[in-house]
């Protein structure tokens, strides 16, 4: 630049030779240039003279396009110039023009001093005014300054206490941090502890079943032997009974030598019965050194399931801190009357480890493991089918729901909790939700035991909460929206608008019927109405089919009397309709169209849980209804359990091992940390205050913006002409 600097005088003098002639790079260079700015404005203009009569010598009108582009840029820095000097210009004029009023003002006063000693008066009136209003402004000023003064301290204190706050939630937020990384060391040693006292166990198990195993042969030897000596103790006395009575006989007759024979009898008898009594004090001292040595080890393994299930509430609580899984709990329906048990897939059931078999494979290869949360046998479930599909009521629900009552518990906390059966048709998902027909205390269902758990709970707290609770029943058949209370009104997604959000009231489907309770037994009349209502029908596999897909949601309100705090929890309970295969159910009609739409909605269901699992940008909600009802508890911070129900006869292997897999995949979905809706009254009053000081400085900086411009008006004008402050202030 400041080489093309030096060459910009060279182009202005140019006196001999043509502009055209000179280097395109020097023109360029002179184009690009910003010293053209500098130049003298006379410089300029013999630039645009100098070219203006090189284009009349060579007579051809033509002048070349880059001496055309300095031209072009030479003639905008002079209008540029011009337009700078025409401000300057108006500005001079306006200050003259307030000068000459100041004058024609002082003018008018000096003509009315000397019209005479009436106007002298009135002229001296005027002064004084003139000089109260100038006193008037100057302590107005003092006053601006120092509320100028106070509002930059105010605001100075404002910013601190901001401060303050800020330093309080950065504390509070360190040692929600530390917390959380004090629960993840405390959860690794207690996983370290449960895989040490897990190996353990298994060795005290191998001993104890060793010892097991001693004592049966003992017990086993003990008897034989005990056998033995009372055959010989038998043989004997019927010996010496012979004897005896044979002696008896000779001696009566007179034959007395056989009496020393006798005598050596009873002696034998007397040694073999005190070595009877022997062995047996041994067996009965060996017994009880046995269960000496069985105590300890019956202790060890009672310990080790207290603190194994110490640990498991210990690790939930840390996953809950991290963001949990959805938990999966695997229930498997007992046989039917007359099956045998070799018919079974099972081969293994732990306390959160499935092996199931292959029945066409041989070996290892037939075997595939799955572990989940929790798996019940069927001996935990409310009782065994019948050959109607109905379930007797030999056991309760209470195993199952004693696992997940932590979950109902927590709505009430203002958490969102969905709890979902999937599995086969006819595996006994609507049993496990609702129990059977006519249930009674001992056979109930979840549901009945959640909502009374809800009421009971709601019930307890009502002197420090107060609650609100409603119930939403629908269902989704043939893909469309069905309320339960209005059974002819049909609700379609789509015309509804529902948001691809959920809602902060949980409300998946606002324009269901949303009816209020206030007891167990009201919802429970309310489900009976949907499930009389419901689509069932009868198919191959199962009487009672369920043909479309249930979902109860029980909404609840709360209000901390003591805080004044509120908390909006959701509970939803969720009965899916069972997937079948088509040519096992041997369905056809209207039933071939439902086990269509049943079967597209569970596959859809199966896109989105594959779609979570890979962490994928896109989640396909809206391939379909249910995907959509179900999106606030798979996709949001809410707590979800999925109840997996499966058949372990041979025939529905494929579908159980699909039930399996599809669960296995759902119980690697990460949802995040499960948020409470719990509005504290603390927190609010603290975000409001930060909203209000902030609004305070906004208006206090605006308030002083205005008095700094009120000021520097001030000084601009002189004291004498007090109608400019005015007018600015306005």
């Amino acid at each position: 630049m400041n080489q093309v600097g030096h060459k910009l005088p060279e182009v202005i003098q140019l006196k001999h030779g043509n502009y055209s002639d000179l280097p395109h790079a020097k023109l360029s260079e002179l184009i690009k240039s910003t010293n053209v700015d500098n130049a003298p404005t006379q410089s300029l203009l013999s630039v645009v003279n100098g070219i203006l009569e090189e284009s009349v010598e060579r007579r051809n009108g033509e002048i070349p396009h880059r001496v055309a582009c300095l031209l072009r840029k030479v003639v905008q820095e002079i209008e540029r110039r011009i337009s700078t000097q025409a401000g300057h210009l108006r500005t001079q004029n306006n200050l003259f023009k307030a000068r000459e009023e100041k004058y024609q003002s002082r003018i008018k006063v000096l003509e009315a001093l000397a019209s005479g000693t009436r106007e002298k008066s009135e002229v001296s009136q005027v002064t004084d005014k003139s000089v109260q209003t100038e006193k008037t402004k100057e302590e107005e000023k003092r006053e601006y300054d120092k509320e100028v003064i106070r509002l930059i301290k105010e605001m100075e204190d404002k910013n601190m206490e901001i401060s303050r706050l800020k330093q309080e939630l950065e504390t509070m937020k360190n040692t929600y941090e530390v917390q959380c990384s004090k629960l993840e060391s405390e959860a690794k040693d207690a996983k370290d502890a449960k895989g040490e006292l897990k190996q353990k166990s298994e060795e005290y198990e191998n001993m104890l079943e060793k010892l097991r195993n001693k004592v049966k042969d003992n017990e086993a030897l003990s008897e034989s032997r005990y056998q033995k000596w009372k055959m010989k103790e038998n043989q004997i006395r019927n010996a010496v009974n012979f004897q005896c009575s044979s002696l008896q006989v000779n001696l009566y007759m007179g034959e007395s030598p056989e009496f020393s024979c006798i005598q050596k009898l009873k002696l034998s008898w007397e040694s073999i019965k005190q070595e009877a009594m022997k062995e047996q004090m041994v067996y009965v001292e060996q017994c009880n050194r046995l269960g000496v040595n069985l105590k300890p080890l019956v202790d060890v393994a009672e310990n080790y399931q207290t603190v194994l299930a110490e640990n498991r509430k210990l690790f939930n609580e840390v996953q809950e801190l991290k963001g949990g899984n959805i938990r999966v709990y695997c229930r498997i329906r007992p046989f039917l009357p007359g099956l045998k048990e070799k018919q079974s897939i099972v081969e293994h059931i732990g306390d959160a480890e499935l092996v199931v078999a292959n029945p066409s494979k041989q070996g290892k290869e037939a075997l595939k493991t799955f572990k989940f949360n929790k798996i019940f046998d069927p001996a935990s479930t409310q009782g065994l089918f019948l050959y109607t599909l109905h379930f007797t009521n030999l056991n309760d629900a209470a195993e199952v729901y004693a696992d997940i009552q932590a979950f109902i518990r927590s709505v009430l906390d203002g958490y969102n909790v969905c709890i979902f059966a999937y599995g086969q048709t006819g595996s006994g998902k609507t049993y496990t939700m609702s129990g059977p027909n006519n249930a009674t205390g001992e056979s109930v269902g979840v549901n009945y035991r959640a909502l009374n758990d809800l009421f009971s709970i709601s019930t307890s707290r009502k002197s420090t909460i107060v609650y609100d609770i409603g119930v939403q029943i629908v269902e989704i058949y043939n893909e469309q929206v069905r309320d339960f209370f209005i059974f002819v009104y049909f609700l379609d997604l789509h015309t509804l608008g529902i948001l691809s959000h959920s809602q902060p009231n949980g409300l998946a489907v606002p324009d269901a019927s949303m009816m209020p309770v206030k007891s167990t037994s009201d919802v429970m009349k309310l489900m009976d109405i949907g499930l009389k209502n419901r689509a069932k029908g009868s198919t191959a596999m199962n009487e009672r089919s369920s043909r479309s897909h249930s979902v109860v949601s029980i909404h609840v309100r709360g209000l901390d009397k003591k805080s004044g705090s509120t908390l909006q929890g959701n509970l939803h309970l969720v009965d899916l309709a069972g997937s079948e295969r088509v040519d096992r159910s041997e369905v056809t009609g209207d039933r071939l169209k439902e086990a269509q739409h049943i079967n597209k909605s569970l596959s859809a269901l199966g896109d989105v849980i594959f779609a979570l699992a890979q962490k994928s940008a896109h989640v396909p909600y809206r391939n379909s209804k249910l995907t959509q009802l179900l999106q606030s508890s798979l996709g949001g911070h809410a707590k979800t359990l999925m109840l997996v129900q499966i058949n372990s006869d041979q025939k529905s292997y494929s579908e159980s091992l699909s039930t399996l897999k599809f669960a296995e995949r759902v119980s690697g979905v990460e949802l995040g940390a499960a948020r409470s809706t719990k509005d504290g009254r603390d927190v609010r009053e603290l975000m409001e205050q930060v909203s209000s000081l902030k609004d305070t400085i906004l208006v206090k900086d605006e308030e002083i913006e205005r008095l700094q411009l009120l000021k520097d008006l001030k000084n601009v004008y002189p004291s004498g002409n007090s109608e400019k402050p005015e007018n600015a202030s306005e």
